[in-house]
């Protein structure tokens, strides 16, 4: 079960804001997005709208979490205003009315509902893109912790059922008892839809699992994670039932070998774009770069996919306390693919892995 997780403060987090508002020249801030107002709040509502000015902050939401968002915003300055619809319009507006610019998460808010505040404001509405998700790119200690602890759990449920490979069970059967085993160890939801695609279904890098019976000679790749108080973890290990044949091995090795490089080449000041070459340039090596077909990595935390992005193409430095993902694949239609991944933390010198299940392949 989890142990006991450290608090998770985030009156700095609207300091941080604020000084992100000021750098862009705007004196309001308004999200309905569930991912910023749970990191900026704790809120957890399916329904709500956070207002952040120079010096205040307010959360609008319904009767269905009046008394949710308060016990959820406590210790926070955040004052909670509880109404319908038309009542939360006419409060936000009337603030905004006060501002000159109120920025908008662009990348997190529909067009409709942008336009209708251009149309029902005086203030000037701006398009902001990553307000947010930069800031949330280094991880506090507390929501390491929540990481680390899905990552263990995930650990945890894979060792228990990894022999169970080898009885030929059905994708989906392995995907179902993967899941349940997350969740009868402590898990409040699954990171994301549980990956095990065997055979030719392994050349698909999120294949659905299907009712193909797991055979010797087969390659199976399990993509999975974990989710602890909001928090994923993101783990691919790849099998080989039984004898395989010589490519799968090559294959097996070579993802491997390329995995081990791309962590090694994890520490603050490297480029994203680095860390996808050291993956890249072993398997070009092999012959095997052309079946490499989507990036290096991604960040994980509130979600499965965030910021900083690992691939080919960007020019994002690492830093410090980032959690981001190392997973080389390689895909060969019709026959079958190799994928390994971990989850793993960026610290002063390097890297350390919170996903640490082994990688020795063979069931």
């Amino acid at each position: 079960m989890i142990r006991d997780l450290p608090e998770i403060k985030r009156d700095q987090r609207l300091t941080c804001l604020r000084a992100s508002m000021s750098s862009q020249a705007v004196d309001g801030f308004l999200t309905s997005d569930g991912v910023s107002l749970r990191w900026l709040s704790g809120f957890t509502g399916s329904a709500g709208r956070l207002l952040v000015s120079d010096t205040s902050a307010y959360l609008f939401t319904d009767g269905r979490y009046a008394e949710q968002a308060e016990m959820e915003v406590q210790g926070t300055e955040i004052e909670v205003f509880i109404g319908g619809t038309d009542k939360q319009n006419a409060l936000i507006t009337n603030h905004l009315d006060q501002f000159q610019r109120v920025a908008l998460e662009a990348d997190r808010i529909s067009w409709i509902e942008a336009e209708e505040l251009r149309k029902t404001l005086r203030a000037e509405v701006t398009p902001t893109v990553g307000i947010i998700s930069e800031l949330r790119k280094s991880k506090e200690p507390a929501e390491i912790a929540r990481i680390e602890a899905a990552a263990s759990i995930a650990d945890q449920a894979l060792a228990q059922l990894r022999p169970e490979l080898g009885n030929k069970p059905t994708e989906i059967e392995f995907a179902r008892a993967l899941d349940y085993a997350m969740l009868t160890s402590g898990a409040e939801g699954l990171s994301f839809e549980t990956i095990c695609a065997s055979g030719p279904n392994s050349a698909l890098p999120h294949a659905r699992p299907s009712n193909r019976v797991i055979e010797p000679g087969d390659l199976v790749i399990l993509d999975f994670g974990a989710l602890v108080d909001g928090y994923h973890s993101d783990m691919t290990r790849t099998f080989m039932i039984g004898d395989g044949d010589e490519q799968s091995w090559l294959m097996l090795n070579a993802v491997t070998d390329a995995q081990e490089l791309g962590y090694q080449s994890v520490r603050p000041g490297v480029t994203a774009s680095q860390v996808d070459v050291a993956c890249r340039s072993h398997l070009d090596n092999l012959g095997l770069a052309d079946h490499f077909v989507h990036g290096t990595g991604h960040g994980v935390g509130l979600e499965i996919h965030e910021a900083p992005w690992i691939n080919a193409d960007s020019s994002t430095t690492l830093e410090e306390d980032q959690v981001v993902t190392v997973e080389p694949g390689v895909y060969r239609p019709g026959f079958g693919g190799v994928r390994v991944e971990d989850t793993v933390l960026i610290t002063s010198s390097g890297a350390r892995r919170l996903t640490s299940a082994p990688k020795d392949s063979l069931v």
